[in-house]
């Protein structure tokens, strides 16, 4: 049903005619140097095959989507089973053109949400130790794609301390784990006699924000995000009394997990909303959880169907 709903909604960019596949593919220079040669290998194949990079970024996100909704569900974070939060992501990410598009942050997001994975069934894990460090490994792999992502580690620091009891080899074995992907490249730099290339490594930040004008449906897109956002955490509050202390910090995690992808987003920002895509996992797991948990029954019905009818509408109307 989610894959379903995604190609349905997604259409519009699916089948954008061969001369404007470019449009599929956000390159910028901010970007990690392991997603510029991943564009490089491709290059060939998008000679070949020009909506390889539509379908890509589709599949990444439906496979968020999947191992969101999986996620949820498996580790009773809800009262029963729904697809509910892959369904807000599909909805979710067919307001701005530019989360459909593939770009380091979707790979980025998608990378956060395995991290996201990892540290949470470490905390019922008899040996954890494998866990921590796959999160690391991923976090680390994620730096490479953008750079920005590294303050994405303050989040893993935070998920340890809450999930698993102070231990210093779990915290020390995260942060190898980070280190690891940069000790195999700089090996990998070394034996093919590339090492001038090291200072490739580090790019500057910078902090900013777009502030140019928006067209009047952004409006519309912005509060059909923000409103089931607010009745997520409302309905989160409200329950949290009755939960179980680990479903509890589960959704604690997931807050934090937004927060801390609004401030990556403005890191190394660009003009256009490529970086917002970051939020995309935790705003749809928080939409679900506001679905399935709200005290007016209609509210659902009513959100779903004024969702999709403003994105055909959209669509329809050519506003981006």
């Amino acid at each position: 049903m989610i894959f379903m709903l995604g190609l349905l909604l997604k259409l519009p960019w699916l089948l954008l005619p061969a001369a404007q596949s470019n449009r599929h593919l956000v390159a910028r220079p901010q970007d990690g140097f392991l997603y510029d040669r991943l564009l490089r290998f491709l290059e060939p194949v998008t000679s070949v095959f020009p909506s390889f990079f539509a379908i890509a970024a589709f599949l990444l996100l439906f496979w968020q989507a999947y191992l969101l909704t999986n996620f949820i569900n498996n580790q009773r974070l809800v009262n029963r089973a729904n697809y509910l939060p892959g369904m807000a992501l599909m909805l979710v990410s067919s307001f701005i053109p530019e989360f459909n598009y593939l770009s380091a942050p979707l790979i980025v997001s998608f990378l956060f949400l395995l991290a996201f994975i990892f540290i949470f069934r470490a905390h019922s894990h008899p040996d954890a130790r494998a866990l921590i460090f796959n999160c690391g490994l991923v976090l680390g792999g994620a730096t490479m794609f953008f750079q920005p992502a590294v303050f994405f580690l303050v989040w893993g620091f935070l998920a340890l301390a809450m999930l698993r009891p102070f231990r210093v080899n779990e915290w020390l074995l995260l942060v190898f784990g980070f280190l690891t992907p940069y000790y195999f490249y700089l090996i990998y730099l070394f034996l093919t006699d590339q090492w001038a290339t090291v200072y490739t490594l580090l790019e500057p930040f910078s902090v900013g924000i777009s502030l140019k004008k928006q067209q009047l449906w952004f409006a519309g897109a912005l509060f059909l995000t923000i409103l089931p956002l607010l009745a997520g955490i409302y309905s989160i509050n409200a329950l949290s009394s009755k939960m179980l202390i680990q479903v509890r910090k589960g959704w604690i995690l997931f807050l934090l997990y937004f927060v801390v992808s609004v401030a990556i987003a403005f890191v190394n920002p660009g003009p256009a909303f490529t970086n917002w895509v970051l939020i995309l996992a935790p705003c749809a797991a928080v939409h679900g959880f506001g679905y399935q948990n709200s005290e007016v029954r209609l509210y659902p019905l009513i959100a779903f169907w004024l969702t999709v009818g403003y994105i055909i509408m959209i669509e329809i109307a050519g506003y981006r």
